[in-house]
């Protein structure tokens, strides 16, 4: 019987301003799957996490990055290669583009700390230097803060309603650097063969848990997309789901708990114990009636772009809330009850014992098994 795998913090520590590490052991693992596992976290924590960079800079009464800036000791390029040190930080989470702003006078030595950037937007490192004014001269210049993803060149920014605006290139990844390796285990040690380490490195906007996480749900995210396996030339077709597995085994659950009712039905009617469970259908019916059309009237208001929905959709998998499948609040404290408090336990909860739940009827069930497969199905535009 396959042990489920356990992943353990051993250390997180503080490495300098900028730089946090956390090494993270997985356990119980056999043969050849620390490889595996570690080498698609490795990927997607490197390529596949968003953050906050500078894509773009204006400078007043400059048109290209070949142009002098009067009294000041460093050119454009220069300066560039230095806002390409500053990270940004979005306290609030929004994911939205926005600006900053710089004007000083000189003779002074300017560095991030002295950008004026929106709300709930911080530089993680303002003393890392931008220029030097020799002079008494004045020079403002605006920069673009876009949220992303890997490394996009300067070419290939696309800098929309940013007129004037110089690109520059942008390494949006909040992770610095990763490290793994496997331990191979004695046999008698819990059965399983070896141990993956994994050392994360992250710049700050993300600690190394936090881009674990993140990770692991944009794995689970990019692999649900992955829908209909279909190979002619062997006639083979397979159109199935991979978040609806657990589907079938609710389904018995459900029928076999409609047997039981309908032989206590007729055995004995008006029973104390059938009044309850039709009562407490009707209120499973009521609520999901409710749930549904209070959602579509929030749909109906709000169109959401297909990047929103993507962003919302990944905000949603690294929190592990219940709330983000869109449970009723009955329902989330049922699972609560049981220690059932995040996405991924879930998950994990046998399928078969949801319906021995307590607060959980058979409509309660068909409303989790739907919004766990809409959570987990791929987003259409």
């Amino acid at each position: 019987m396959k042990i489920n795998s356990k992943c353990k913090c051993v250390d997180l520590d503080l490495l300098n301003r900028n730089e946090f590490y956390g090494h993270f052991v997985f356990t119980s693992l056999e043969q050849s799957e620390g490889t595996t596992i570690g080498n698609m976290l490795r990927r997607a924590l490197l390529s596949n996490l968003y953050g906050f960079r500078i894509t773009g800079v204006r400078v007043a009464g400059i048109n290209n990055e070949f142009t002098p800036l009067e009294g000041v000791r460093e050119d454009l390029l220069e300066i560039i290669l230095n806002l390409k040190e500053i990270i940004i930080y979005d306290q609030n989470n929004t994911g939205q583009a926005c600006y900053g702003l710089l004007k000083a006078q000189g003779p002074a030595i300017i560095t991030a700390g002295a950008l004026t950037l929106p709300n709930g937007i911080k530089v993680l490192n303002p003393s890392t230097h931008l220029l030097t004014i020799s002079d008494e001269s004045v020079i403002e210049l605006a920069i673009k803060i876009e949220y992303g993803k890997s490394y996009i060149l300067a070419k290939n920014q696309k800098l929309e309603g940013a007129a004037d605006f110089i690109p520059i290139d942008s390494n949006f990844a909040p992770v610095l650097k990763v490290n793994s390796y496997i331990k191979p285990l004695p046999q008698d040690v819990e059965n399983t063969n070896e141990e993956l380490h994994l050392e994360i490195f992250t710049n700050g906007t993300l600690l190394p848990h936090q881009a674990l996480i993140q990770a692991r749900n944009m794995i689970g995210y990019m692999l649900s997309t992955i829908t209909n396996m279909e190979f002619p030339c062997f006639d083979y077709k397979e159109i199935e789901k991979p978040s609806k597995k657990d589907i079938v085994s609710i389904n018995t659950a459900l029928e076999s708990d409609k047997t039981i009712k309908k032989t206590k039905v007729k055995l004995k009617k008006e029973t104390i114990e059938v009044i309850e469970t039709e009562i407490n259908s009707e209120k499973e019916k009521i609520e999901i009636v409710e749930e549904t059309e209070k959602q579509e009237k929030i749909n109906a208001s709000k169109k959401i772009t297909p990047e929103e929905r993507l962003l919302k959709r990944v905000t949603d998998m690294e929190s592990g809330s219940l709330k983000g499948l869109g449970l009723s609040n009955r329902i989330i404290k049922a699972l609560n009850k049981v220690n059932i408090n995040f996405t991924w336990d879930l998950m994990e909860y046998p399928s078969p014992n949801l319906i021995t739940i307590e607060g959980l009827g058979p409509k309660s069930v068909e409303e989790i098994k739907n919004k766990l497969t809409l959570f987990y199905e791929p987003p259409t535009d």
